[in-house]
């Protein structure tokens, strides 16, 4: 998904500023982009409810799926940004990401499990072997026998599969110069998708760590470089270029089985987030609305817990099974508005406190760790 997160708030994430007088500028926009891509998944799911007769399944229903190509476009973008910034060291920057997305999503994985456990009916997808659950819960890729692909417990956690070998890989290659780790980067992605296409790996682990979802990745992390170096457009172009990426990527989505999807969507998701950023990087005009600031921040949670509130809806729903027009629009809003609530509430409640307690947990860890690296005074070592 969707680095699904840019940090615990956006003040974290701060543009380079463009002169000694000039104050840095906060990105929103990401903040911004983050929540439209979680609403987009959303709406995906939600019209996946409906049945095949009422309602087609074309293009434009099939286009809430851009907002995971989104979410690694950003995931990219805001790795590079942030290692540009702050020069991490490997392993502090991998605990940091792992406090970051495992603790939330081990939660509503358990939930799924316990719930199918006590309604086995609750979740028709759910299957909770208990070596299934654990690669699950690491995030180990392995084959789901009831969706027949490669998906944990939680299915919409096959994103965090792609997720963490970037930070893993990621955080490697944090060993190489500063200069020398965008081609690093990029290199490694390249050869492993091109590794991934000569030989076809059956093994679902090999599969997702050479598959092209990790270009998208790349891409990000060039529009970081690109940020970084203040090499954006204007304002206007910026605008444009991101309605264009829209516009393009409807007629695209017929596509998406038939060829390769990071090859359909992955240009149009890089342009979406150029342009955006080049858009709020360029104007005058302010784009802290506290309001999407906040459902950006919990667009993890959103995603993580959708599935939860769909389902509720669905039961809530079932006495009504007629769609017509109005009822299918009513349906689907209900169910994003639903999803958000749930997510702001998971974020608030859950996610948070979750997050600043390992968060807390793992500074002392790192503390202790470099105090016993240090050599006591007089020492011969």
């Amino acid at each position: 998904m969707s680095d699904l997160s840019v940090s615990n708030s956006t003040a974290e994430i701060v543009a380079p500023s463009i002169g000694p007088q000039e104050t840095k500028q906060k990105i929103y926009s990401i903040q911004h982009l983050r929540w439209f891509a979680a609403t987009l998944v959303v709406m995906r799911h939600t019209l996946g409810h409906f049945p095949d007769e009422v309602i087609s399944r074309n293009y434009l229903t099939r286009s809430g799926e851009f907002g995971v190509d989104i979410f690694f476009v950003i995931s990219g973008f805001i790795l590079w940004y942030i290692s540009a910034q702050s020069r991490p060291r490997p392993f502090p920057f991998l605990l940091n990401r792992i406090t970051r997305i495992y603790p939330p999503y081990w939660f509503f994985t358990l939930a799924m499990v316990a719930t199918a456990i006590v309604l086995p009916k609750a979740f028709r997808f759910a299957y909770v072997k208990p070596l299934f659950v654990v690669k699950s819960l690491l995030l180990f890729p392995a084959w789901h026998p009831i969706l027949h692909n490669i998906n944990p417990v939680l299915p919409i956690g096959w994103t965090l599969q792609y997720e963490v070998f970037f930070y893993l890989l990621f955080a490697v290659l944090l060993l190489l110069p500063p200069s020398k780790r965008l081609l690093g980067n990029l290199a490694a992605l390249i050869a492993l998708v091109v590794l991934g296409r000569l030989i076809h790996f059956n093994s679902p682990p090999l599969h997702v760590y050479t598959d092209l979802p990790l270009l998208e990745f790349g891409a990000g992390m060039v529009i970081g470089a690109l940020y970084e170096k203040r090499r954006l457009v204007s304002p206007l172009v910026g605008i444009a270029i991101a309605i264009v990426a829209l516009i393009w990527m409807y007629p695209m989505t017929k596509f998406v089985d038939s060829v390769y999807r990071p090859l359909a969507w992955g240009p149009q998701a890089a342009l979406l987030v150029y342009g955006i950023l080049s858009a709020e990087y360029g104007t005058r005009v302010t784009w802290n609305l506290r309001l999407l600031e906040l459902l950006g921040d919990a667009s993890y949670s959103l995603y993580l817990c959708h599935l939860f509130a769909l389902g509720a809806l669905r039961m809530i729903w079932k006495p009504f099974p007629q769609f017509g027009t109005t009822a299918c629009v009513l349906y689907v809003l209900t169910g994003i508005l639903l999803a958000t609530v749930m997510g702001l509430l998971s974020h608030i409640y859950l996610e948070k406190p979750m997050v600043k307690v390992m968060r807390r947990f793992v500074e002392r860890f790192l503390k202790k760790k470099e105090s016993t690296n240090v050599f006591p005074v007089g020492s011969r070592a």
